[in-house]
């Protein structure tokens, strides 16, 4: 960083912060760094970030889909539920409305039953 530092004013440019000089150090793209190389950090060529880059857009884009299948199977399932919540209640009233007619049923069949053995003479 030094070496760096000290051509740049040898050439006559100005001098370069240490901003500039660490970042023109560790650039991955600098054909001249060794920084990575020195400290044992493997950096990835252009090619096989491109490639590993290709794989995450691939990843994310079959992410999308799941999510989107997903979302349409939310969708149904919401819709079914409503359906059946709908059916639920329709069922509900048409119970009522037989428990209800069957005791009317009973009402009617205990006076039957009363007037016929109000009618009937007792036997000794």
């Amino acid at each position: 960083m030094e070496t760096i530092h000290a051509e740049a004013i040898a050439d006559g440019q100005p001098s370069m912060t240490c901003v500039e000089v660490i970042s023109k150090v560790i650039s991955p793209t600098c054909s001249t760094s060794t920084f990575f190389k020195n400290t044992g950090i493997a950096t990835l060529s252009s090619k096989t970030l491109s490639a590993a880059e290709y794989a995450l857009h691939q990843q994310l884009a079959a992410e999308k889909q799941d999510v989107a299948a997903l979302h349409d199977e939310v969708v149904d399932l919401k819709k079914r539920s409503e359906t059946a919540k709908q059916a639920l209640a329709i069922t509900q009233q048409l119970f009522e409305k037989l428990n209800k007619q069957e005791e009317e049923n009973n009402l009617i069949l205990k006076r039957i039953l009363m007037v016929a053995a109000a009618g009937t003479p007792s036997q000794p």
